[in-house]
């Protein structure tokens, strides 16, 4: 394997490397000292808090405004370029992701709040599926051009969902808002590299998200609202898969003060797969409950069960 010797070098000394870090530090340092910059930074500790975007002055001026958003992300990039040239083992302090048709460079997270650069490289997009979150969202267009339809959820029935689109051709300059729990962006083809600025704010009790099949309207999948409950998910499931049965009280205890309705009912399933006992009653007292959301499902679920296994009768009644 061939070795660049300035990566060679490192290996006995780790002082070049110390340097390059610090020069990409002072460029951090050299763009929160632009105008408006460290205005930016703590208005979206703010805005992730929970402060609306009118409540924000430099937010709103980026993703409301003309000229900001410009301004600000030249400056960064200007910055960042001159370090990143005279520093090439140094390392941009910004977590980032490319698949070969789209990046994202995730400039800054403040509580519930996202900040972020995405691009997607020029050519026709598939899109098979429209995916809704439980979050809201400004983009600036800084560069670039391409087609794309703005997708509207209008409606939702039996796992089905029938959706309006609207033509949008993207455009440096323009500023979009999105109701992601029922809007989408959905990206057709792009002509010339589209790059845009990003502001995520999650709910403050997500929902799980959803996509749906384009053609179709079913539901193809649902995912975890947050880290931490698709954490917990996983960690339910492993413990089904270890067959923990002395986890089986927990798991039931989880069921019963989650707020997330899908991370519930695999609390339910596990539950009953490890301790037959601890599951069947966990299942009738959320089926008892007539406020609870998930008392329809567990009642078909127990019916199924008593027509399968007879014998849960005797564990119903006692």
């Amino acid at each position: 394997m061939q070795v660049h010797p300035d990566i060679a070098a490192l290996r006995s000394n780790r002082a070049p490397q110390r340097a390059a870090q610090a020069a990409i530090h002072g460029a951090k340092e050299d763009w929160a000292s632009e105008p408006g910059a460290s205005e930016l930074l703590a208005e979206l500790e703010a805005y992730g808090r929970g402060a609306p975007l009118e409540g924000c002055a430099m937010l709103e001026a980026v993703f409301i405004g003309q000229g900001e958003a410009e301004r600000l992300m030249d400056a960064l990039a200007r910055h960042y370029c001159r370090a990143m040239a005279a520093n090439p083992i140094g390392h941009p302090p910004f977590r980032n992701g490319f698949d070969g048709m789209a990046s994202s460079i995730l400039l800054a997270r403040c509580e519930r709040a996202q900040l972020m650069l995405q691009a997607r490289e020029p050519g026709d997009m598939h899109n098979a599926g429209y995916v809704f979150s439980d979050a809201t969202r400004f983009d600036a267009v800084l560069a670039g051009e391409a087609e794309a339809r703005i997708v509207r959820k209008v409606s939702e029935a039996d796992g089905k969902a029938c959706f309006a689109e609207e033509r949008a051709s993207l455009r440096p300059g323009q500023r979009y808002a999105f109701d992601l729990s029922s809007e989408a962006l959905v990206i057709d083809s792009v002509a010339r590299r589209i790059v845009v600025l990003r502001l995520m704010r999650e709910a403050s009790e997500p929902q799980p998200g959803r996509e749906f099949c384009a053609a179709s309207g079913r539901m193809l999948h649902q995912s975890a609202a947050t880290i931490a409950i698709s954490r917990q998910e996983t960690i339910v499931s492993l413990l089904g898969r270890m067959g923990r049965t002395d986890a089986a009280p927990a798991i039931a205890d989880l069921a019963r003060s989650s707020g997330d309705m899908s991370l519930r009912w695999q609390a339910v399933r596990e539950a009953l797969a490890l301790d037959t006992a601890t599951g069947f009653a966990l299942l009738l007292e959320i089926a008892r409950r007539a406020d609870d959301p998930l008392a329809h499902q567990a009642g078909a679920l127990r019916a199924q069960l008593v027509e399968t296994y007879p014998e849960l009768v005797r564990l119903e009644t006692a």
